[in-house]
């Protein structure tokens, strides 16, 4: 008897529909997991199916493979007792291995990161939770798998209504349960016989435990101890209790909480601020302090006199009455001979010290000594020259024995009470001139040649001390002009060195005290980081401008290829937020200038012709092939696929049609169970719009790349009429082919604008034509919003169509391109028709709902009905499955973009696939309509061409705005046609979808700067990717021409960059390491915007002191001349117009504003999270936010299905009529001024 073989096996539709949805091959396919530099081995993959003999595209991840021989009756036993032996010790083992005895038990393993235990703040954990709650589908044996450890990921949610749950947090029924739908026939029949299998007893079993456990969580939050964070802002306002907050208008806990927040904030920055200007100023006056005064030798001046080294201020002193000396006269001016500056220190000998016994009395003497052998001096008492010119040949004596000697004991006492003004001090260049004979002891300086002043009539010295003041002897070559501390170290020369310094020092070596050398090293090291920050800044930029960017560039496009000239035309193009681009001669129907076949052959120089009538007119640049392989796209990798024959509707090679795969009866997927059931082709029970763009073939690549999908995303509130046409005439008449572009705009809730006549949504309808359902027609769908309380359920109607460029467009016709449109208006629910702003949730729910809605069709999730609506709009305007768009670009309603920008930013996805997020280059357009503008344009100009350009190098540029960026979806993975998700990621979704927004941090992050966050999150999510700068991709768009309105939009900039930075600074996996790496580079800037108003009060009081004090700082200056400097510099090499030299000096002249007004003015706005004056509706005086909804969200209110069960329930109620609908050619499609020969460039 045959015993089966068992596979362990599961099928997860990962990387969501293709054209026909996805399918249940009966052998279901295996793949080996891929990790995506950081994402988890259970990654989403799309494999190309045609290598198991296939004719499209299925998604599948391999979880679990085990291959063995079992009955499947023994099956479970066996996999519970392999469990069992190799995570338990054996029974019988009495306790530790004793030494010799073999230990077979399981001590330490390594564990692939993938299967490690990870926490919610782990980049990847919502990841990680999806890959793990896919279906498990029985396997082709007939045995149920088992699902080992399904409790502990089913516990990690957090809510029970999360968007991605798999246990139906909505009511609705578990995917597992209607797998008789997804599969067909067979799959149904088996579920029938295996309603208890053991899948579904482990699924329901962690589901109680789930419950148990979210009642634990809930009740452990409430009971949890404080933070330590709530700690330090409770200790630092606890001045300032509660009560008196509400008297001040903070009635409610949350403001409360803020404020202390903010205070705590506030109390870190000005810690911050103290230290930087502890080390600025405070530090080298700590450690250094006041060092007492120096002179300089041969620098005295005649107001003192040395006396061993040391100068003394004589000025005030006076001599008792002595033999030639007057009572009470002046020593210095009084007497005959002027003793001024000269050294005294042979008038105050040091004797009987060190030298006692060295220096003795010589026979015949007249030196006084007593019976210990003191002497009474050693040298002649004269006053000497302090630049060493005395003579010993000159000596003087007085009328008497020891005159001027001081030998008395008052006299002593009275020079010993004498204080010093200060060090004579000489330098090496001193202590080196060969024309003294100078010599250093321990700091101090010794002048041999005072050694000749000895008299050997009288005293007695050593030999030694005659060979030192003699140039001409071996000893004195080798000692002078050097330091001879280490020299005389020995036990009889270190005597002989001690005595020397008491008889004959004249000064000290110059030198500095530990802490004065400390500071001034301090200072050295930070001059050198700063400048080696600032230079490699600058250079770095420089470098991604010249040679970096130009990779991302497409090699050709509608304007320009001269960039001195592109950039005139860009520049006089951004001068007017209404001018017209400019636009290049060429074919009428060509969107590439010069790019048509009929060009390329005048060109040519070759003789025979190498091309027919029968030559395709898409080329790939001549067909040549490189080293480098080709860039995948989801249109390239599938041109190898069959597709289906030419349809009478289209025109040969433009047949949109095929961009559908053929259905083979034997493929079991959605579409050939959907068409069991209404009959039609493949799709959507076959309703493509009869005015839909035909997509060429995918060997098409005007740009010289594989063309990708994109979706141009614009977020709409209360902008007029005007600014919404300037985007979507400028986002429709991009050189990008219409073929794969399509505009979804959606309008955050039934909002006027001021001064407006319309309401926005109805603006937008405005622009739309040729619609797939009447707008009168529609239903509006509910949906899970971005919000709290009973915000959370919000409603939203799905306009789909074409934009109408308009009677009186001032677009030519022949530009006109003929370009999709889809238009979500968030309506609310009927509860709050009446009230002032229904269905405004904020511009991140309006992105979530695109972005939760490409999750879903990537990963086969349940979807609500506005995302059910969402897939068929788009699949019906553009002709093809959602999950073929690969790039979202974001623009918002207030931006015009160049023509060719969208062409060189997919240029950029395509050619690099770590890219994962870029942003262009944002232009001004009203410059001179005032102050406020013009003092704008170059912090413009220099965040971008400085900034931006210096994290691009890296691949990691911190933020992406929101007016002008772009996102991948997902990325092609190796060479095999895998895909990963990217801002299709769960933990990209969750983490920007979160609405329990409680703290100060949150609040900042996700009300006041979104678009930052989400640049944030990618990078936090994958950290081994790259978001970069395109300088070729270029918009303009109006800024603010009030003082208040900058004010507020810069209070969110600031605010939401210091918190963003402080979550970027916390990933540890951004590139390099220490302080050659971007977490290095974020902490700088952090730090630099913290103090930004410590600095330029630092700029200032440094600039002024050096105008009116001497000596002149010269190290910060030269520090302040770089930083404000090298922009300038930058400006000449990058910017090609010399008027940016003049809004540089108006940007320096505010500077100012911008370091101190705005910030200290956006953090005592910590606490504020409105929008201020920017965007005001009708009748409204102050945009809110951070608002807590009141009201219990009601999950019952919204359906959630797989795309396979509402289609399946559409096409069963259509089953009757929709034969009858189709024939009768009703349809509100009026052709327009479209031109069909869009890609026939052949003529």
């Amino acid at each position: 008897m045959a015993v089966p073989v068992t596979k362990k096996s599961t099928y997860i539709p990962t990387e969501g529909w293709n054209r026909t949805g996805i399918a249940g091959h009966r052998g279901y396919l295996h793949l080996e997991p891929l990790v995506d530099q950081g994402t988890p081995a259970r990654a989403a993959l799309h494999h190309n199916k045609q290598q198991l003999g296939e004719r499209h595209t299925h998604f599948a991840v391999k979880v679990l493979e085990l291959q063995h021989v079992a009955t499947p009756e023994t099956w479970g036993q066996r996999t519970r007792q392999h469990r069992s032996e190799r995570t338990a010790p054996p029974a019988d083992s009495p306790g530790p291995a004793t030494p010799g005895a073999q230990d077979f038990t399981r001590k330490r393993s390594l564990i692939r990161p993938e299967r490690n235990r990870i926490d919610r703040d782990h980049p990847n954990y919502y990841y990680r939770q999806h890959a793990a709650n896919m279906t498990v589908l029985p396997s082709t044996t007939g045995n149920d798998p088992i699902l080992e450890d399904r409790g502990d990921v089913d516990g990690g949610r957090s809510e029970p209504d999360q968007r991605s749950s798999r246990d139906g947090p909505y009511g609705s029924p578990s995917p597992l349960e209607s797998q008789g739908t997804m599969q067909g026939s067979d799959a149904g029949g088996f579920e029938k016989d295996h309603k208890s299998s053991k899948l579904t007893r482990v699924t329901n079993k962690s589901r109680k435990q789930t419950r148990e456990e979210r009642r634990r969580a809930r009740e452990a939050e409430v009971l949890k101890p404080p933070s330590l964070w709530n700690v330090y802002c409770s200790i630092v306002t606890f001045w300032c209790p509660d009560f008196i907050l509400r008297c001040f208008g903070k009635p409610a806990k949350e403001q409360q909480r803020a404020w202390r927040e903010k205070m705590g904030l506030i109390s870190i920055i000005l810690m911050v601020m103290a230290f930087v200007g502890f080390l600025t100023f405070g530090f080298t006056a700590t450690v250094c302090g006041n060092p007492p005064t120096r002179l300089r030798v041969n620098e005295v001046d005649t107001g003192y006199m040395i006396f061993h080294g040391k100068a003394y201020n004589l000025l005030g002193s006076h001599h008792p009455a002595a033999f030639g000396i007057p009572n009470q006269a002046n020593i210095l001016y009084d007497l005959p001979e002027k003793v001024g500056g000269r050294d005294g220190s042979f008038l105050f000998q040091n004797v009987n010290g060190k030298c006692k016994g060295l220096i003795t009395k010589s026979e015949g003497s007249d030196v006084p000594s007593d019976d210990n052998g003191n002497l009474g001096w050693y040298f002649p008492c004269n006053v000497l020259n302090q630049d060493g010119s005395s003579d010993p040949k000159n000596k003087t004596f007085g009328p008497y024995l020891g005159y001027q000697c001081h030998t008395t004991l008052e006299g002593r006492n009275e020079f010993y009470n004498l204080r010093s003004a200060g060090d004579v001090y000489y330098t090496w260049d001193d202590i080196s001139n060969s024309t003294r004979n100078l010599a250093v002891y321990s700091g101090t300086v010794l002048d041999f040649d005072l050694l000749k002043w000895f008299n050997g009539s009288q005293v007695t010295v050593p030999r030694v001390f005659v060979d030192l003041s003699n140039k001409e002897t071996t000893l004195n070559q080798g000692v002078r002009g050097r330091d001879i501390t280490h020299k005389f170290q020995a036990s009889g020369d270190k005597g002989l060195a001690e005595c020397l310094e008491q008889i004959i020092q004249v000064g000290s070596v110059d030198t500095d005290t530990i802490g004065c050398i400390a500071s001034q090293v301090v200072l050295y090291v930070a001059l050198a980081f700063i400048i080696s920050i600032v230079g490699a800044k600058f250079v770095l930029a420089l470098y991604f401008q010249w040679f970096l960017s130009r990779r991302y560039a497409a090699s050709k496009t509608s304007q320009s290829s001269d960039p001195k000239k592109r950039n005139k035309q860009i520049e006089e193009w951004s001068n007017d937020i209404y001018r017209a681009p400019p636009r290049i001669a060429g074919d009428p129907g060509s969107t590439v200038a010069g790019s048509s076949d009929r060009n390329s052959r005048r060109a040519s120089s070759m003789f025979l012709p190498t091309t027919s009538r029968f030559t395709s007119p898409y080329t790939i640049n001549g067909e040549k092939s490189g080293p480098r392989p080709a860039p995948t796209t989801m249109a390239s990798q599938n041109s190898t696929a069959q597709l289906f024959p030419p349809n009478p509707m289209y025109r040969g090679q433009n047949d949109s049609r095929m961009s559908f795969p053929n259905s083979s009866p034997d493929d079991r997927s959605i579409g050939g169970v959907m068409s069991d059931v209404s009959g039609d082709g493949p799709g959507p029970a076959g309703f493509i719009h009869e005015a839909v763009v035909p997509q060429p073939p995918p060997e098409w690549q005007p740009f010289g790349y594989p063309l990708a999908h994109a979706i141009c995303l614009v977020t709409a509130y209360s902008e007029g009429e005007q600014g919404i046409r300037t985007t979507l005439d400028s986002v429709a008449t991009t050189d990008y082919p219409n073929s794969h572009k399509m505009i979804l705009v959606v309008c955050d809730g039934i909002i006027k604008g001021k001064g407006e006549l319309h309401s926005t949504p109805e603006i937008v309808l405005g622009m739309m034509k040729d619609h797939s359902v009447l707008p009168e027609d529609v239903p509006a769908f509910s949906y899970v919003a971005v919000a709290s309380g009973s915000k959370r359920h919000n409603m939203a109607k799905v306009y789909s169509g074409f934009y109408d460029y308009g009677a009186d467009s001032a677009i030519p016709l022949e530009r006109q391109q003929r370009v999709p449109m889809m238009c979500l208006v968030k309506c609310g629910t009927p509860d709050e028709a009446t009230k002032s702003k229904p269905g405004n949730r904020g511009k991140r729910d309006s992105q979530i709902i695109l972005m939760s809605f490409l999750q879903k069709v990537m990963f086969d999730e349940r979807m609500t009905e506005l995302e059910f609506e969402m897939f068929n709009g788009l699949w019906k305007i553009t002709g093809i499955s959602p999950d073929f768009f690969e790039v979202v670009l974001m623009v918002d309603a207030d931006t015009k973009v160049f023509p060719d920008s969208l062409t060189h930013m997919i240029s950029a996805m395509v050619k690099d696939p770590e890219i994962m997020g870029l942003c262009g280059e944002t232009k001004i357009a009203n410059k001179r309509e005032s102050w406020v503008t013009a003092i704008q344009v170059f912090e413009y100009f220099i965040s971008h061409h400085l900034s931006k350009s210096f994290e691009s190098v890296f691949g990691g540029v911190t933020c992406l705005p929101g007016c002008f960026s772009m996102y991948r979806i997902k990325a092609p993975k190796g060479g095999q046609n895998y895909w990963v998700p990217i801002l299709a990621n769960p933990d990209v979704v969750e983490h920007y979808s979160e609405n329990v927004v409680d703290t100060l941090h949150k609040k900042n992050l996700l009300l006041l700067g979104e678009d930052r966050y989400l640049s944030t999150l990618m990078l936090r999510t994958f950290p081994k990717r790259k978001q970069v700068f395109v300088p070729q991709a270029v918009c303009k768009t109006t800024v603010p021409d009030e003082f208040s309105v900058l004010l507020s939009q810069r209070r969110r900039w600031i605010n939401s960059t210091i918190h963003n930075l402080m979550e970027l600074v916390l990933v540890r996996d951004l590139c390099g390491t220490f302080c050659f790496s971007m977490q290095f580079v974020v902490f700088i800037d952090l730090i630099g915007t913290l103090v930004l108003p410590a600095a330029i009060a630092f700029t200032i009081y440094v600039v002024v002191v050096s105008i009116v004090k001497k000596p002149v700082q010269v190290i910060p200056l030269v520090l302040l001349g770089l930083i404000l400097g090298l922009p300038a510099v930058l400006i000449v090499l990058t910017a090609h117009r010399w008027s940016y030299v003049v809004w540089m000096l108006i940007y320096l002249i505010s500077l100012p504003i911008w370091n101190f007004v705005l910030p200290v003015y956006a953090y005592w706005k910590f606490d504020d999270f409105s929008w201020g004056d920017t965007r005001k509706t009708a009748g409204e005086k102050t945009k809110k936010a951070g608002i807590e909804y009141e009201g219990e969200f009601d999950s019952s209110k919204i359906t959630m299905k797989r795309w396979g069960e509402f289609e399946k329930e559409r096409r069963q109620r259509q089953a009757g009529q929709w034969n009858a609908h189709s024939n009768s050619g009703s349809t509100n499609y009026q052709g327009g001024g479209y031109r069909d020969d869009y890609y026939d460039n052949t003529n």
